[in-house]
């Protein structure tokens, strides 16, 4: 792992409670100005990190699920008296004053959005974008993780994405990686010649994960070049664009009624059409699904991220006919 991801995971496990920069220096044995930086890189990550005044000091966390408040039960409460109004002339007055109430209290700026369960686990990556969906308290999840703590191997019942067979497994857990709107399990595979090498399982697609007595062999592993280009991850420079997408087949339109986007998405529907608009960077992992799903979606704006696509494309169309 590389000195610098691994002094971001270090200074992640210390803001599990509240430090000033100081604070963080000395633990860490280092000058102030590098755990600026740091804390740079950890706000580009979108992992949760908090920074407030205190007793004239500037402090830092990063907030877990449990501390976590973004509003969400107040909003959710409020939305419960608003829908057992009644549209009687005073009752239309208290529901415009609780729109009015909900709206200024709602984060709607993706800059400025957190994501809801936050993790300092440094095997458990959590990457929040515009599709994420993570369930923190999932069994598996919590047994994986375990296997990972204890660098052992798991007899596991996975079933294939490309072919719908299922196959019985042993691997060695490495780390588990919300990538997109997909939760992976990534785990280290040796050859006959001892070359390492990893592989991603989709993890709703596991069952009936056993751990083993037999010990993980030791794994190089760089989990911020694996994740690099993911949404909450990305730490492009660039600003979140508005993007609008014609979802032309019912099953994908399915997955966008049922998915979680943050910030939340706006769908319209009529006479069978579907379009939605987005407010995100234009990753190149979102430039990958689209390319992937393009006989399915057509992009409405921005006209450039159009235009790219349709040339990935024409370039992959061209690789073909060679």
């Amino acid at each position: 792992m590389p000195v610098i991801y691994e002094k971001i995971v270090d200074i992640k496990s210390r803001l599990k409670s509240q430090k000033t920069v100081n604070e963080l220096a000395d633990l860490m044995e280092c000058k102030p100005r590098t755990i600026y930086r740091h804390l740079r890189t950890l706000a580009k990550e979108n992992c949760g990190l908090r920074k407030f005044k205190e007793n004239d000091q500037t402090y830092y966390i990063i907030q877990t699920e449990k501390e976590y408040n973004h509003n969400l039960e107040v909003i959710s409460q409020l939305q419960k008296v608003r829908s057992s109004m009644q549209a009687s002339p005073t009752g239309l007055n208290t529901i415009s004053l609780l729109d009015k109430i909900i709206n200024s209290i709602q984060t709607v700026d993706p800059e400025n959005l957190k994501p809801e369960p936050i993790t300092t686990d440094a095997d458990y990556v959590l990457d929040f974008g515009p599709f994420s969906e993570c369930k923190l308290n999932d069994s598996m999840v919590k047994r994986l993780i375990g296997a990972i703590h204890d660098h052992v191997a798991v007899k596991m019942t996975y079933r294939h994405v490309s072919n719908d067979t299922v196959e019985n497994l042993k691997v060695y857990p490495i780390k588990i990686i919300l990538r997109m709107d997909t939760l992976y399990l990534v785990a280290g595979v040796v050859d006959e010649k001892g070359n390492q090498s990893f592989k991603n399982y989709v993890f709703n697609n596991i069952s009936n994960a056993t751990l083993l007595s037999e010990p993980s062999p030791t794994f190089i592993f760089d989990a911020a070049v694996h994740y690099k280009y993911t949404f909450g991850k990305y730490t492009s420079e660039t600003k979140p664009e508005e993007v609008s997408l014609e979802i032309k087949s019912p099953w994908l339109q399915n997955i966008f009624k049922r998915s979680n986007f943050n910030p939340k998405i706006k769908i319209k529907e009529k006479n069978g059409v579907m379009t939605v608009d987005l407010k995100l960077r234009l990753t190149p992992d979102f430039k990958t699904w689209l390319l992937g799903n393009s006989p399915d979606i057509k992009i409405l704006k921005p006209v450039s991220l159009k235009n790219e696509i349709k040339e990935m494309l024409q370039t992959a169309l061209a690789e073909f006919e060679k």
